[in-house]
């Protein structure tokens, strides 16, 4: 008797096992539930006209609507210039024309919002600098100041920084610190010489004392006095 009640057991027990999974094979939910939040990268800016943008982590089948609007907003009640919906969702590149309204703003914000209710959002900031009107140094012909813009994060060990509009035969530093500090007395995490100035793209590491953070700013900073420099922040995930 003991035993055909083990058995039932077992029966039982081999029988629900199999029901969850194949609960997980027919529902993809429940093994690929969305979690985080989304987030982007700045790739390339053409002064008042576009700004390109790298998307992360965005969550399947929403809406986004994409706004524009004056440094320190956030972007929030922004000029919206676009709406996209994230089909699959994950990553992907989109590029938007900088509105009229904002056009001449040193600098400007971009935020993508959701429509459906869902409550996901990211931001982030872009330098709108047209060579015309940026500060420089008449003598060399150099005009603008430098730009910088994270393309890729591996997670507590490095970054990508590209580097555009450089001056060139200058030295920089490259610091890291928390976001907020705009990498001010940061941590030197590298240096680099510009050469013939222009655009170069190099690794950093990410230092230890930062590991573990969220989000972490970074900036180069001229070493001979030029004065010139450029922030930025990015996820570390």
């Amino acid at each position: 008797m003991k035993s055909k009640r083990l058995i039932s057991l077992f029966f039982f027990v081999g029988i629900s096992i199999l029901s969850f999974l194949g609960m997980e094979l027919i529902n993809p939910r429940v093994v690929l539930a969305y979690s985080g939040h989304p987030y982007f990268f700045i790739l390339s800016v053409s002064p008042d006209e576009t700004v390109t943008i790298r998307a992360h982590n965005f969550p399947p089948n929403d809406t986004f609507k994409v706004m524009m609007n004056k440094m320190g907003t956030k972007g929030v009640n922004g000029i919206v210039v676009d709406t996209i919906s994230t089909g699959a969702g994950g990553t992907f590149t989109a590029t938007f024309s900088i509105p009229d309204a904002l056009k001449g703003q040193r600098r400007i914000a971009i935020r993508l919002q959701s429509t459906t209710g869902s409550g996901y959002f990211a931001y982030n900031w872009f330098y709108n600098a047209p060579a015309k009107s940026g500060t420089g140094d008449s003598s060399t012909g150099y005009k603008g100041f430098p730009i910088i813009t994270v393309t890729k994060v591996v997670k507590d060990k490095y970054i990508l920084l590209k580097m555009s509009n450089l001056p060139k035969n200058d030295q920089f530093k490259v610091l890291m610190g928390k976001l907020g500090t705009r990498g001010v007395k940061g941590v030197e995490v590298d240096s680099f010489s510009t050469g013939d100035g222009g655009t170069q793209t190099i690794k950093v590491k990410i230092p230890k004392s930062l590991k573990g953070l969220s989000a972490i700013a970074v900036r180069i900073q001229s070493t001979s006095g030029s004065g010139y420099f450029s922030y930025n922040w990015f996820y570390n995930r």
